[in-house]
């Protein structure tokens, strides 16, 4: 079914390049894994037209969704369920190059949209533009782009003002529960990009990161799955969530000093 899709969007004008991502992509995939497939686009396809596609092999779908970026979601007959992204390739290829080339770090997954163009296994490429852009990226991790992740989300997690770290023990003083969730996220955000970043390895994305850590990086900080475990298991525990998070912060800085030097 999924093929069947690729091949009828393959005839839409708009469409440049089409990619599978995701965990299928990089073979991680489970019972519980959906489709994570990206349309590279010069312009939006219609919805009528997508629809139109998708209806023969869905049972269900949501058309438009933007709560990451522009896609459809659907549930396939067969149940399993199939995301379409949407992309604008020359915007996505700029947001490669705004890491890779001008190492610029974003306050969240800063290499993600060039670890996706790594990963994601090309099945349809009309003037060769996408394989061209792997080929171009598939490259050194800079030591410059490094630095700056580095940097950047330190100082959102402890020397900024306010910190992560600041904004975490004031949570759970006022005992916010959805304040202190709200924190916790944020440093982790910070916390995995640095990790990577020490690994010269691009983001991977939301899912199973503490499993990929563990598998592809070399250099974590000590009691790095632990930590992690023993910071969701005590959010709401004050004041315990705040004191694991000075320790992974301490381990943090710590690795990052023995790395640079």
């Amino acid at each position: 079914m999924v093929q069947d899709i690729f091949n009828e969007f393959a005839k839409f004008s708009q469409v440049r390049s089409i990619a599978l991502g995701g965990s299928r992509a990089v073979r991680r995939n489970d019972a519980f894994s959906d489709y994570d497939v990206y349309v590279y686009v010069t312009e939006m396809i219609p919805a009528e037209e997508r629809r139109g596609i998708l209806e023969p092999h869905c049972d269900s779908m949501v058309l438009d969704n933007h709560y990451r970026e522009h896609e459809d979601v659907c549930m396939m007959k067969d149940g399993t369920e199939l995301d379409i992204v949407y992309r604008n390739l020359d915007e996505f290829l700029e947001g490669v190059a705004r890491a890779a080339e001008r190492y610029e770090p974003l306050d969240g997954c800063s290499t993600g949209m060039w670890g996706s163009l790594l990963t994601g296994r090309i099945a349809y490429d009309k003037g060769g533009h996408l394989a061209a852009a792997k080929g171009k990226y598939t490259m050194p991790y800079p030591q410059q782009l490094k630095n700056n992740i580095i940097s950047h989300h330190m100082n959102l997690i402890k020397y900024g003002v306010p910190s992560f770290m600041t904004q975490m023990e004031k949570a759970m003083k006022r005992k916010d529960m959805v304040n202190i969730n709200q924190c916790a996220q944020r440093f982790l955000d910070s916390y995995f990009d640095i990790v990577f970043a020490l690994n010269e390895k691009q983001h991977p994305g939301e899912k199973r990161l503490i499993q990929v850590c563990v598998e592809e990086c070399k250099i974590l900080p000590v009691n790095f799955e632990l930590n992690i475990r023993l910071l969701l298991n005590s959010m709401f525990k004050d004041p315990a969530a705040s004191t694991v998070v000075d320790l992974m912060v301490t381990e943090l800085e710590r690795v990052i000093g023995l790395t640079l030097g």
